[in-house]
């Protein structure tokens, strides 16, 4: 709804951004509805309580933008979005605003050192040894769950593999968080498709731009966005399809770069609603015995995609009993839900409690940042469906 390019003069509008805010949050003081999702609202509705919507000023939005860690459940549950004639978009507009306060000021060593995700490669041995000791540095709580940096990236170990006459040809926006922490959901990915007939390829993508948002640093953001952009737009030309295993990543890129960029959206696909298309197109057969139970979390930016749950649908038509928690988001969301663990473990205290209560055979979720959530409180580790269903293939 909003331009987030620094190029674009209405970026750095002041005045718009207040009168927008202003606008906003008067429905939003009528409504109340996400009066529980996050602190951003019980501060926004105290504010609007005290002086009255029409008077809050851009320091009470200075003020409230610091505590949204962008999860989108808002936007996934105002009854007011577009193409509704209010034209909500509350987390857009959070979006805007912190990304407007934070380019007043200089980014202090602690930000640039939590968006040096493109840079781990460089000394990967070290960073590994190093990062479970990094905790005061980074500023993250000492009771965060916190990913472990894996010695060896996705990128340089991945075996690609030649198919015959493919069913489709992706290409796999592995994602940073594949590459430092979870390498072994690219490998699983990769087999899986090509055990289905898809041919995968990689490239040396960089950071959807998902940990320079949290820290407010539009230039790099706006950087990565443009070389992933012109990356992806030549591959698609080429008769490639985009494939993403993390939906914060999906998100980025097919959702935030058209307002970073001022350019038209491409289609990027969620990896398990890329393989349910197919399934239902008929050019692969996914079929298996899942006899197992299923708990799931579905994650946020996920939800915000509005792509469905492939990954449940899928378990459930291998046999899988799957049920979908609805106790809302993990708190975590990147390196807000570390830096602020105390409030994130507030946020996700419902998700935790459900999944330390439940006894199913699998848990599962396409968020790894909501698994770390998810193991803290039942001590055992969620699995991405993808590599559920690799399990299944291997008995085809």
């Amino acid at each position: 709804m909003y331009s987030l390019n620094p190029q674009d003069k209405s970026f750095f509008d002041s005045s718009k951004l207040l009168s927008e805010f202003i606008r906003q949050a008067s429905i939003c003081h009528g409504c109340r509805l996400c009066f529980n999702y996050c602190f951003a609202f019980p501060k926004l509705f105290k504010l609007t309580d005290e002086k009255g919507p029409k008077n809050l000023t851009l320091n009470d939005l200075e003020y409230i933008s610091s505590e949204c860690f962008h999860c989108k459940m808002c936007y996934n549950n105002c009854p007011y979005t577009p193409p509704h004639e209010f034209a909500m978009d509350f987390a857009d507009l959070m979006d805007w605003a912190w990304l407007y306060f934070r380019s007043q000021k200089p980014l202090s060593l602690r930000d640039f050192l939590y968006e040096l995700v493109d840079g781990t490669n460089i000394a990967r041995p070290l960073v590994s040894r190093l990062y479970p000791h990094t905790k005061k540095i980074l500023g993250i709580n000492e009771e965060a769950p916190m990913p472990i940096v894996k010695e060896k990236g996705f990128i340089r170990e991945v075996k690609i593999k030649k198919i015959e006459k493919p069913v489709a040809k992706v290409v796999l926006f592995h994602t940073c968080l594949v590459e430092n922490f979870y390498p072994e959901l690219g490998f699983d990915l990769v087999e899986v498709y090509n055990k289905l007939g898809i041919e995968v390829i990689t490239a040396n993508f960089l950071c959807c731009g998902a940990p320079m948002l949290d820290v407010g640093d539009i230039k790099r953001l706006k950087k990565n966005a443009e070389y992933n952009y012109s990356l992806l737009k030549k591959f698609i030309e080429q008769g490639y399809d985009i494939v993403s295993p993390i939906p914060t990543c999906t998100l980025m890129l097919s959702k935030e770069y058209p307002s970073i960029l001022g350019k038209e959206g491409i289609k990027v696909y969620d990896a398990m609603e890329y393989l349910l298309k197919l399934d239902r197109e008929g050019k692969i057969r996914i079929s298996g015995k899942l006899d197992k139970s299923i708990f799931y979390h579905p994650p946020c930016h996920l939800k915000y995609l509005k792509v469905g749950y492939a990954g449940v649908t899928l378990m459930r038509k291998l046999g899988a009993k799957v049920e979908i928690s609805d106790k809302g988001c993990s708190g975590i969301d990147g390196g807000w839900g570390l830096r602020n663990y105390e409030k994130a473990k507030i946020i996700g205290s419902k998700m935790m409690n459900a999944f330390a209560e439940n006894k199913a055979d699998i848990f599962m979720t396409e968020c790894p940042l909501a698994g770390l959530q998810i193991q803290k409180a039942s001590g055992k580790q969620p699995l991405h469906p993808i590599q559920i269903l690799k399990e299944v293939l291997k008995n085809e």
